[in-house]
């Protein structure tokens, strides 16, 4: 979760580079993308398997690409999210009781290397499902037939299919970006800035307007609710170091005082927090963070989670 960067050539990346020839035989290797994001600085991006189902034969293996921060999970271990960054179990799929996990995968500067899974050529016939462990709804659904039994599609199909996709999720996301860049009132308490903006799909790294002018007195409200399947924080002051600490909240809601600083803690709706096992690890989920700015001046926050792909803010108080 620390550094969710997309690649900057990651829409070239999934057109030219990602998927290769067919699959032609047992024992061959089949291409997945884990995730999307347009050309350009990194802004956000689908959280997405791309193609979302394919079918294989025992024997075969499937590498998944990833297009930023992502994890390759069959049978997730338990315990919360902050359990699940480094890997576990093994690569290979020789039951349906298996755990492979490939921990957090494709943080770092593109291009990332690929996670690939091995089922058995032993493995039983039947549906194997994989997710993403911290994006809520991103799902690969992969069909192990007989040998007896023709394979459905070729890598070329599925390529063509994966394309579509991507290029309806990064349309969706532009549209999304577009719509809530419009200046967003609060009625007589202030301002309301979206923190994220996105859908089932897709999401926006950004705060939604990303400056904003307010009167001494005034509160700010940052709402998640627009961006279902990331989690954020608004965090005035100075970033803490510890990654887990920046998930509580601290320093109340007003700004500037005497803490120096003025942080959410985690935002996230319930679908999330239970989805990442936060129950009793961190306070209970909240979307909705307050901050009253109680002196005229310029005030920067960033979202700690994604503040390294430019998910930063500027209130200015007058």
């Amino acid at each position: 979760m620390r550094r969710i960067v997309t690649a900057a050539i990651a829409a070239a990346l999934s057109i030219t580079g990602v998927f290769a020839s067919p699959a032609l035989a047992s024992g061959t290797t089949w291409l997945v993308q884990a995730g999307s994001a347009p050309a350009g600085p990194p802004i956000g991006g689908g959280n997405r398997f791309y193609p979302a189902a394919i079918a294989i034969h025992p024997g075969d293996s499937v590498a998944f690409t990833p297009i930023g921060a992502h994890t390759i999970t069959f049978n997730r271990p338990p315990g919360p999210i902050f359990a699940l960054l480094g890997p576990a179990g093994g690569t290979t799929v020789s039951s349906a009781t298996d755990i492979v996990h490939s921990g957090l995968i494709g943080a770092g500067p593109p291009p990332q290397p690929a996670f690939t899974v091995t089922f058995a050529s032993t493995l039983p016939a039947g549906q194997y499902h994989f997710i993403c462990s911290l994006h809520v709804g991103m799902t690969e659904d992969i069909d192990v037939l007989p040998m007896s039994q023709a394979l459905p599609k070729t890598q070329a199909q599925y390529d063509a299919i994966a394309q579509k996709e991507i290029a309806r999720d990064l349309d969706k996301l532009a549209d999304i970006a577009a719509t809530a860049s419009e200046r967003n009132e609060d009625g007589d308490t202030g301002r309301t800035v979206f923190v994220g903006a996105g859908d089932k799909r897709v999401s926006n790294l950004r705060f939604f307007p990303a400056t904003i002018t307010v009167r001494v007195g005034q509160t700010v409200t940052f709402l998640k609710t627009k961006d279902p399947t990331e989690p954020h924080t608004v965090t005035f002051g100075t970033e803490n170091p510890n990654p887990f600490i920046q998930l509580l909240p601290s320093g109340g809601n007003t700004f500037p005082n005497a803490t120096g600083t003025a942080n959410s803690g985690l935002l996230v709706t319930k679908r999330q927090y239970k989805f990442y096992q936060l129950a009793g690890v961190l306070p209970p989920p909240i979307k909705t963070y307050k901050v009253t700015f109680t002196a005229a001046g310029t005030y920067q926050y960033i979202c700690e989670i994604h503040d390294e792909v430019g998910m930063v803010g500027t209130v200015i108080v007058k």
